[in-house]
């Protein structure tokens, strides 16, 4: 079960782009902390963006949960919205979600750190939230304690979830795409994958961690471009 998780949402993004979003933390029950990895400008870059795992003890945790109580967090969620009905629309909203002692708490503020880059007023909501959450990101092991978060390693899935969507690979000229067959083996068809697909990592070995931008799967007489993320604890799995 998921005890904290913070990420954004929306905004003005390519489509597919929030299926695959990672979130800027997760931390689970089981003691595990999950944060993304720096993308590179390089194009082709890697299929998947990179994620880190790194243990977090029971008091690391608690003393997660004791920042969010002192920033006022285990509660009803304020008012967050921008002052004088500002709105910014392109924006995406930071979502910072707790669950402890069988309670869900969900704070989400939309533009949350834009509020002083254009010179539009914050509030003390936010900026109490976006405080919480810089803390959190900036230096797990210094709120969690040294001694209670252990070092990152990259992670990796035991499921993933994708999308598929049939492309012409000759619209890609400079460079061009790699082709690869699907793997029959998997028991998934990609025809059936336009929403949201799982398949088991087992399935399909080191496919996509081998996998650029630009590899793109066949699948009898199409070619197919995947959007392709592991599932996280908490994530919805799909047929």
């Amino acid at each position: 079960e998921v005890v904290l998780r913070i990420a954004s949402e929306g905004g003005f993004v390519a489509p597919g782009t929030n299926f695959v979003a990672l979130p800027t933390l997760l931390i689970s029950g089981d003691g595990r902390a999950f944060t993304p990895g720096i993308m590179t400008e390089q194009y082709p870059g890697p299929l998947m963006p990179p994620l880190f795992e790194q243990s977090i003890s029971k008091l690391g945790i608690e003393r997660v949960l004791k920042l969010a109580d002192e920033a006022g967090l285990l509660g009803e969620a304020p008012d967050y919205s921008l002052p004088e009905g500002v709105g910014i629309a392109d924006a995406p909203d930071t979502v910072v979600t707790i669950r402890v002692n069988g309670k869900q708490y969900e704070h989400r503020a939309n533009a949350l750190g834009f509020d002083t880059s254009d010179g539009t007023k914050s509030t003390p909501a936010r900026e109490n939230l976006n405080t919480f959450v810089n803390l959190l990101v900036a230096d797990l092991k210094k709120i969690g304690g040294a001694d209670n978060v252990g070092e990152a390693t990259t992670w990796v899935a035991d499921k993933y979830r994708l999308q598929a969507a049939p492309v012409d690979p000759t619209q890609w000229t400079d460079p061009s795409p790699t082709i690869v067959e699907w793997p029959a083996t998997t028991g998934l068809a990609l025809a059936d994958a336009a929403q949201c697909a799982t398949v088991e990592a087992s399935k399909v070995g080191d496919l996509f961690i081998t996998a650029t931008q630009l590899t793109f799967f066949a699948e009898g007489d199409l070619v197919y471009q995947l959007a392709v993320v592991g599932a996280l604890p908490g994530d919805a799995l799909c047929s």
